[in-house]
């Protein structure tokens, strides 16, 4: 200012900003717009877990959204991260790579198990199948136990996915639809 004071004579000066009507939360609501649907859907993927659990896990998502990663990479790193997410007893969610069949043979009985169902899970790899395959028939396993295998789009090569009741297949895939991801069925 002192040299555009200087330049001008003394005459130049600069009115005070406007004040802005827009609210603090109504800044944070258009920089963060899947905020409200990405907490509720990592509260219900993440339902049987521990409240104190989930909680932390569910502000490891929050954190990593709000430092700008899109919502399927915050729940990627909040919940998947080898050093401070999920344990494998309280295992919500999946991830394996598109040729990661010995990953899946290790986790999905944690999984199966994490997940309410006492019947135990047991595949071994024949060579035969694609990893889409094989989490096709992982599914047609659970839907005869009255659940059903959820796959979440995060845009890499890995599947992830997660187990959830029949009956709340349709409310997951609107909440994920409210959290910006892409959810279904069917594997991406």
């Amino acid at each position: 200012m002192g040299l555009f004071d200087r330049l001008f004579g003394g005459r130049f000066t600069q009115p005070p900003p406007d004040e802005t009507p827009v609210s603090d939360a109504a800044i944070m609501r258009e920089l963060h717009p899947y905020r409200p649907g990405l907490k509720a859907f990592t509260q219900a993927l993440l339902a049987r877990m521990s409240e104190a659990e989930r909680a932390r896990l569910v502000r490891r998502v929050m954190r990593c959204y709000g430092h700008g990663d899109e919502p399927t990479s915050a729940l990627a790193e909040g919940v998947l991260s080898t050093e401070k997410g999920q344990s494998l007893d309280q295992l919500a969610l999946l991830a394996v790579d598109w040729r990661g069949f010995d990953g899946f043979e290790y986790l999905a009985p944690f999984l199966v198990k994490a997940s309410g169902i006492d019947e135990r899970y047991v595949y071994q790899h024949d060579g035969t199948q694609t990893m889409a395959q094989v989490l096709a028939g992982f599914d047609r396993w659970l839907s005869g136990l009255g659940r059903r295998f959820l796959h979440l789009d995060t845009g890499g090569d890995e599947y992830v996915g997660c187990i959830v009741e029949s009956t709340q297949v349709d409310n997951m895939i609107v909440l994920a639809q409210l959290a910006g991801i892409e959810a279904g069925l069917e594997a991406f």
